[in-house]
This record gives C-alpha cells, sequence and structure tokens, in this order.
C-alpha cells in the first residue's frame, strides 16, 4: 500500500468547512502546479477568517490587479496537495473562472457553502424604489461560468426554497449575475445566517437591516 498523503488541512465537512469551499469556488484560485491554493480579497477579514479556520501559518500578503500598482488586495497562499486534490474531486480545478459547474457540496452544508459563495464574490443590496421609494433588497452573486450560477438558483431552489431569481448576461462583458429579490432575499438570508458560521461581518451588518423590516424577533436571536 502506499504511504497516505497528509495535509494541514482536515477534509471533514462542517458548516465552516463548506464556507471556506464557497469562498474558493469564488474568490479561489488552484495553481497549475497541482499544489497550491490561493485566496484573494479586498477584505482582510475574509482572507484571516479562511487562514484561522484552516489552521494555516501562511503569512497573508499584499497584490496588484492587471495594470494597477495600488496593492490593494489581501491574498493567501498555501500549498497542501490532500487539499488541492480534494478541491479537485468535488468540481473545483486551475482556471476555473469560465469552467466551474455543478460542485458535489452536501446538502446539509450548501447553505453555509452559499454564504461562501456571497462574501466572496457576491452582495447584498438595499435601495429604494424609483417611485414608491419603498426598500428593495437584492443578493447577486458573479461569475464568469453561467453553468455554475444556474447550478447555484436550482440548488437554492431545492434546499433554501427560494421561488424565484434570475440569471443576467452583459453584453460584451464576461461577467454573468445570479440575482434574487425581496422575499428570496429575506429567505435566503435567515437559512444562510442561522448557523454559527464565520462570515463577513461588513455583508452581515447589510443582511441583518434586509430583515429589520418584519422581522425583529428573529434579529436578536442570532446576532452575536
Amino acid at each position: 500500500m502506499g504511504r497516505k498523503r497528509e495535509g494541514n488541512v482536515k477534509l471533514i465537512w462542517s458548516d465552516n468547512f463548506a464556507y471556506v469551499i464557497g469562498i474558493i469556488a469564488t474568490d479561489g484560485n488552484l495553481s497549475p502546479d497541482l499544489r497550491h491554493i490561493c485566496i484573494t480579497s479586498k477584505d482582510y477579514e475574509l482572507v484571516l477568517n479562511c487562514k484561522t479556520y484552516l489552521n494555516l501559518q501562511n503569512k497573508i500578503g499584499r497584490k496588484a490587479r492587471e495594470v494597477s500598482q495600488d496593492k490593494k488586495y489581501y491574498i493567501l497562499q498555501f500549498g497542501d496537495k490532500s487539499f488541492f486534490e480534494f478541491l479537485q474531486s468535488i468540481g473545483i480545478t486551475p482556471k476555473k473562472s469560465k469552467t466551474i459547474g455543478a460542485l458535489k457540496i452536501p446538502e446539509k452544508y450548501f447553505p453555509s457553502f452559499f454564504l461562501g459563495c456571497i462574501d466572496g464574490d457576491g452582495c447584498i443590496s438595499i435601495s429604494s424604489h424609483p417611485e414608491s421609494r419603498q426598500p428593495q433588497s437584492k443578493i447577486r452573486i458573479y461569475s464568469a461560468s453561467t453553468d455554475f450560477l444556474e447550478w447555484l438558483l436550482k440548488k437554492c431552489t431545492k434546499i433554501i426554497k427560494t421561488s424565484g431569481g434570475s440569471i443576467m448576461e452583459f453584453p460584451n462583458v464576461r461577467v454573468s449575475c445570479l440575482s434574487f429579490g425581496k422575499n428570496d432575499s429575506k429567505n435566503i438570508i435567515r437559512k444562510i445566517y442561522s448557523k454559527n458560521t464565520i462570515c463577513l461581518s461588513r455583508k452581515r451588518k447589510i443582511a441583518m437591516e434586509v430583515l429589520k423590516e418584519n422581522t425583529k424577533s428573529y434579529i436578536s436571536a442570532i446576532v452575536f
């Protein structure tokens, strides 16, 4: 028998583990060397949360993107062959931006995975209707892979019980958007924040504002 490959990351499903997988699926990158994983974000808190949960000792660096010289992005890069192979086994591969599709995520942990996707490449927003001036809330996730967004929409319908949701493709732009309206957004927020899962605090703050209209008792029960 061959020697079992050891890695730093414990490959055990939990809500926090699923959340980190959601971050990697959206804001992560797998190196062509088949060993290194990289997480990049403008939010230091997000990168630090991933480092802390994965029990990594690697330093968080800074980098610029494209032609900019401004190193405003935080980056966590680490090598773990076992974790790399695990990510491949569930459908996350190098150069995934346009090729990622359905992933093998246990249904029990999909809400926490979806929270990771929102913290990674999504947004929660509140705006006023141009005519009625009533608050409108939306949840959006952006991706260069329409297949991935279609899979997310299908899973949200089945597991989170959303009733709507639509995918928009923008002319001359390589990125598509999965969008949910007010009622679905509230339903999603209730489900994804119901676990004691690590999350990005600034987006959680907006999410709680979305719920304030009719769910004050629920908010007081989960804020910590």
